[in-house]
């Protein structure tokens, strides 16, 4: 949320340097969790987890349980939006929905490859997907084809609005190690 709509009590939260800094954080990386916003912050573990809470306490951010991870949103995100943001935050699944969404009605052996899995585990990735609803899947003999049920348009205004936070930092620490 841009500054000038923020009101005086959400100002007056975020007068301190550091709950600014993993505000900003959040807001940046919508759907990260919270060793993410540790590293990130680069404050002590017992810092960000107040800061957390407090930012919460005052509805500047919310946070939603997936799995083990507890994934942090601003409060202006879209509810419907959060677990796809949770997904798309784990690059292989990333790389899955790009692929079904530029390639219609592709099988698990064209992903399979494009992603470089074993048919398993891409079998083990569609299947998740399908039960969070974000794709489905049409047999046609004994192939099975996907398609995005979610909005194509919603998709790409995500992958766009977050681009950056989706660079993956791996490559960014390999190149930090030879520097």
């Amino acid at each position: 949320m841009p500054e000038n709509f923020l009101d005086d009590k959400d100002k007056r939260v975020l007068e301190l340097d550091m709950r600014r800094k993993i505000y900003e954080i959040v807001r940046k990386y919508a759907g990260c969790h919270f060793r993410e916003i540790q590293r990130k912050s680069r404050l002590p573990l017992g810092s960000v987890r107040y800061h957390l809470d407090y930012l919460e306490r005052n509805r500047l951010i919310k946070s939603q349980k997936e799995g083990n991870n507890l994934r942090y949103y601003p409060r202006d995100f879209k509810p419907y939006n959060t677990s796809l943001m949770g997904l798309l935050r784990q690059e292989k699944i990333r790389q899955i929905i790009l692929f079904i969404l530029l390639n219609k009605n592709c099988n698990q052996e064209q992903v399979s490859t494009y992603v470089r899995l074993s048919p398993s585990t891409t079998s083990w990735h569609l299947k998740k997907l399908e039960e969070a609803k974000i794709l489905n899947s049409v047999k046609s003999g004994r192939i099975k084809s996907y398609v995005l049920l979610i909005n194509e348009r919603e998709l790409v205004s995500i992958l766009i609005t977050y681009k950056e936070s989706f660079l993956d930092e791996l490559v960014d620490n390999a190149i930090k190690m030879w520097e």
